[in-house]
């Protein structure tokens, strides 16, 4: 029994609710594609742009729920919302999730691979919205963090500030629309392929990082 114990931990622990999640995403995610490729005639021209979601969105649960375990206590509970709620916001608008109105249309939704799709479009004549699903998983996963962080003890705000200055993820897929604009049809798809990489990469690089961080800040013994 101590042995298993070892070697698969409590998901009542932190680390041990963070690997239940990671492995349950997985395979939700796995099966969803696999499924809806089998059931539809999709084209996918770049095999590696059904990994983006499946890595998104598996990083963000995972280093969600272990850091909202780990870090206890919310002092700063309402500031907390504040910053991180304004956080989420900011980045949903420089990645094109939230906009400016348009004029306004109806709810539209566009089927996609899942963790790209559904697509949810939507525009009140007020604000206009761009749903993409692993993104919209991603920010709030970090915005939550982001929340936890301020919200909690002491040094915990600087490694809050960690996740906002280290998160270009934001800034790899906007190289599209500039680079998109000036090439072809190859040149965009390189392009789009290449910001998907950096982004990804950031995107894991900051829930690294603010993992590392707040393992660091831990008590030992």
């Amino acid at each position: 029994m101590s042995h298993s114990t070892a070697v698969w931990p409590s998901v009542r622990s932190p680390i041990g609710a963070a690997v239940a999640t990671a492995v349950v995403a997985t395979v939700v995610l796995l099966t969803a594609i696999a499924t809806y490729l089998r059931l539809t005639d999709a084209v996918i021209t770049t095999g590696r742009s059904l990994s983006y979601p499946v890595i998104w969105i598996v990083t963000s649960l995972t280093a969600a729920v272990w850091i909202g375990l780990t870090v206890r206590g919310r002092p700063r509970r309402w500031r907390g919302v504040a910053i991180g709620g304004g956080y989420t916001l900011v980045i949903a608008w420089l990645t094109g999730l939230l906009g400016a109105t348009t004029g306004g249309f109806p709810l539209r939704v566009h089927a996609a691979p899942p963790g790209w799709g559904p697509i949810i479009l939507y525009d009140s004549g007020l604000v206009r919205l761009s749903i993409v699903p692993f993104k919209l998983i991603a920010y709030l996963a970090l915005g939550y963090v982001i929340y936890a962080l301020v919200a909690a003890h002491r040094g915990s705000i600087r490694a809050a500030a960690l996740g906002v200055v280290s998160c270009v993820s934001c800034t790899g897929p906007l190289l599209v629309a500039i680079v998109g604009a000036i090439g072809g049809t190859q040149a965009t798809t390189a392009v789009a392929t290449a910001g998907y990489d950096i982004a990804t990469a950031a995107l894991v690089a900051t829930f690294g990082l603010l993992v590392a961080v707040v393992a660091r800040q831990q008590p030992t013994g």
